[in-house]
């Protein structure tokens, strides 16, 4: 097996993407993007003209975008909801082999993100065709729910210590009918290893005190997505 090869299949360290602005203070990282932040920043941050490899930025631990999508499918009999997670494949150059968000990626250099936010919810989940039946893109269009700066470090075996600081667009989308794990299917392996189902609830509650088998969030994603699915 060529591992090489696999690390490159789920990544490519060479794609580019937009440099954005810092958030206005350091106080501001891990926090909800508000009004107060100024034009800069709101409602969406300003690219600044720089372009830089995927690899640089997470090296430097530049400003960049990314797009989140978490699909829930609600149970009215008991005020609940169960949330489809991904398992991030172990050649991801961040965060390996933790459950993360139902789908996520970045946004390359000039792209847009509605764009981006559909594509990848194709790549990650719809190997089957399954996104195309059950969302348009004017319904996740609609599904943008918030911006977050999210500023956080790593390391991992194969790319040593990242610096990751994402302007993160998160999108709830709410699923129709049963979910199940075997509906998704990823088009690169290399990217997802398999998916999860859980309690909103419950992984409202791991992700508060910090499971180690979760992508960490900071508190204000937390308590926003908590209230977005109603499992505050």
């Amino acid at each position: 097996m060529d591992t090489n090869a696999n690390y490159n299949l789920a990544q490519n360290p060479s794609e580019l993407f937009d440099v954005y602005p810092a958030p206005p203070s350091t106080s501001h990282h891990n926090t909800i993007v508000s009004p107060g932040w100024g034009k800069e920043h709101y409602p969406h941050p300003k690219a600044t003209g720089e372009m830089k490899e995927r690899g640089q930025v997470h090296k430097d631990g530049d400003w960049h975008r990314s797009v989140q999508a978490w699909i829930v499918q609600p149970e009215s009999q008991n005020n609940a909801a169960r949330v489809l997670l991904q398992r991030r494949s172990p050649y991801k150059d961040t965060h390996p082999n933790q459950l993360d968000v139902s789908c996520a990626g970045h946004v390359n250099a000039g792209d847009d993100i509605l764009d981006t936010m559909m594509r990848e919810l194709e790549e990650e989940l719809g190997g089957n065709g399954i996104i195309q039946k059950m969302y348009s893109s004017d319904d996740v269009e609609r599904a943008r729910a918030f911006t977050v700066a999210s500023a956080v470090k790593g390391e991992t075996e194969q790319y040593g210590k990242f610096i990751c600081r994402e302007y993160q667009e998160v999108f709830i989308l709410w699923w129709k009918g049963k979910m199940e794990t075997n509906m998704f299917a990823p088009l690169v392996a290399e990217e997802v290893s398999g998916f999860e189902i859980l309690d909103g609830r419950e992984l409202i509650k791991r992700m508060r005190r910090g499971d180690a088998e979760l992508v960490p969030r900071c508190t204000e994603y937390i308590d926003a997505l908590a209230e977005a699915i109603g499992c505050g």
